[in-house]
């Protein structure tokens, strides 16, 4: 093997690893029941839906970064080599994910072992519904 085959290779292990990770990739980083200990139901609850909304925030971004690298990868390797410069501008968030849903694991073995009652997670906040007007008949 030449030395212009195996820098070839080199660079292109480079460029691969630094593509952002896919989302559906990414594992939960361990983070303590008990920083959770002291919360009530009622705050549990809250903080899972406040994750709930964060990890799908941050899990999108992922998405977009890693969809980004994959289209400059590609454009760099068959068509024009100065857009793979373009993949160091994502940020890759796979740390940041990682914990996030390492807190939402935490919080819903909390809430399990506090034995709340947790409803079903849901992707929009409860529509509240006003009762129908008080008919007044003369």
């Amino acid at each position: 093997m030449n030395r212009s085959t195996l820098s070839l290779m080199l660079a292109g292990g480079v460029l691969l690893s630094a593509c952002a990770t896919r989302p559906e990739n990414i594992t939960a980083r361990y983070v303590s029941p008990s920083t959770y200990r002291a919360w009530n139901c009622a705050q549990l609850q809250e903080e899972r839906i406040r994750l709930d909304g964060e990890v799908a925030r941050v899990a999108n971004l992922q998405r977009e970064n890693a969809n980004a690298d994959a289209a400059l990868l590609t454009v760099g390797l068959i068509i024009f080599w100065p857009a793979l410069i373009g993949m160091a501008a994502t940020t890759d968030r796979r740390e940041e994910l990682g914990r996030l849903r390492g807190e939402h694991d935490a919080v819903q073995t909390a809430l399990r072992e506090q034995n709340c009652v947790v409803p079903p997670p849901s992707l929009a906040p409860p529509v509240e519904t006003a009762a129908p007007p008080a008919v007044s008949n003369p």
